[in-house]
């Protein structure tokens, strides 16, 4: 699974978290794990929507199955955003301009949680990839004007971190 895939889950499962508060981050998780099966043994494969129409059930669900080299990105993704949610909520609010976070859908405060978390705490993940990321998952599960609006969020907290990093130094 690319880690953009990997990503459609981290979204599922952030997503899930702003409705269940009162939920442990491990239940939605284990509820989640249960849900696709994430033990099975199969191979990543790249299916197109056509194909699928001739699949039995069965090999679609192995299909959808998230492997477990995948599931440990999920997991330290999720568990980060959830731990640095303070700290990744401010960065997003002074990225903002003339509007409040409280005013964000669930579905792009989410999107941009993730990318807050890889442009701060995932060095392996280089800002603009994270940016970019953000502005596709928007343009798969938000409104129209949502991927510029993620965008131009992204891009001024990238800013702040350069700013802050530069400062430290």
């Amino acid at each position: 699974m690319s880690r953009k895939t990997a990503r459609k889950h981290i979204l599922n499962i952030v997503f899930q978290a702003e409705f269940d508060v009162d939920v442990a981050i491990e239940q939605i998780m284990a509820t989640y794990d249960e849900e696709y099966k994430t033990t099975a043994d199969v191979t990543d494969e790249s299916i197109s929507e056509s194909a699928l129409i001739d699949m039995d059930e069965d090999k679609i669900s192995r299909l959808r199955t998230i492997h477990n080299r995948d599931k440990k990105f999920i997991i330290n993704e999720a568990k980060g955003i959830v731990e640095h949610k303070a700290q990744i909520d401010e960065l997003i609010s002074e990225g903002l301009e003339n509007w409040d976070i409280d005013r964000l859908s669930k579905v792009d405060l989410s999107i941009l949680r993730i990318a807050v978390y890889e442009i701060v705490y995932a060095d392996d993940i280089p800002a603009p990839v994270a940016a970019n990321e953000a502005v596709q998952l928007a343009k798969m599960f938000s409104e129209d004007k949502a991927p510029a609006f993620i965008n131009g969020v992204v891009g001024k907290v990238i800013s702040l971190v350069e700013q802050r990093k530069q400062t430290e130094q």
